[in-house]
């Protein structure tokens, strides 16, 4: 029953997620990782943004797989297929626009924040940049903090291009909204607890060497 429970979540959170990523895409706002790099190359290239997020993530598994565990990357794996899915369903049914982008911009952030945090507390994630901070971090000790500022830094420079400046000051509203949602209500994450442990190991190695 739990196992039910659990996956129940973590549907709706894919769903709020979806939800908040069409509310974006209809007024042409961004988030960082890898949706926001999906937003970007569906207007560059009329794919549809389930089938984009889909294909973006799939390189990521194995690092997944190889630096998180099976049980995190099986997860991650079914909730990137139904919020794909579930995006693309609601795009075809469905209309997002909104008369400002401002209120997109918190409703968006809003929803995204909501889902990603059901995600979370269920040992899933919707894949991408945070698996590559984990495998970067380990790999090479490059900190994780930067890998996500640069990235969602390339990201978000790549839609001032795409959308506009203006739409990309909007866009990083729901940026800020959704990480303050996240700072102040999930759970540590598979992902999070994995660089916790890395740290412990590296101090205790630094201690033993002294």
């Amino acid at each position: 029953m739990n196992h039910v429970k659990q996956w129940g979540w973590i549907t709706f959170g894919c769903l709020c997620v979806a939800i908040g990523i069409q509310f974006l895409t209809a007024s042409n706002l961004v988030i960082g990782g890898t949706a926001g790099l999906g937003i970007v190359l569906q207007h560059l290239t009329g794919i549809s943004f389930g089938v984009l997020f889909f294909i973006i993530n799939l390189p990521f598994y194995f690092m997944a797989l190889t630096q998180i565990g099976l049980q995190f990357t099986i997860k991650s794996f079914i909730s990137v297929s139904l919020m794909s899915v579930m995006s693309d369903l609601l795009a075809a049914n469905f209309s997002f626009a909104l008369p400002h982008p401002l209120v997109t911009a918190v409703l968006g952030g809003i929803i995204v924040g909501i889902g990603l945090i059901f995600l979370f507390r269920h040992g899933s994630s919707l894949g991408g940049i945070n698996m590559l901070c984990v495998f970067l971090d380990k790999r090479f000790g490059i900190n994780p903090g930067k890998t996500m500022l640069l990235t969602d830094v390339l990201i978000v420079g790549s839609a001032t291009v795409v959308f506009g400046v203006v739409q990309v000051l909007y866009s990083l509203i729901g940026i800020f909204i959704m990480t303050g949602l996240l700072g102040r209500y999930h759970k540590r994450s598979p992902i999070e607890r994995t660089g916790e442990h890395m740290e412990e190991e590296a101090k205790q190695q630094t201690a033993s060497t002294m």
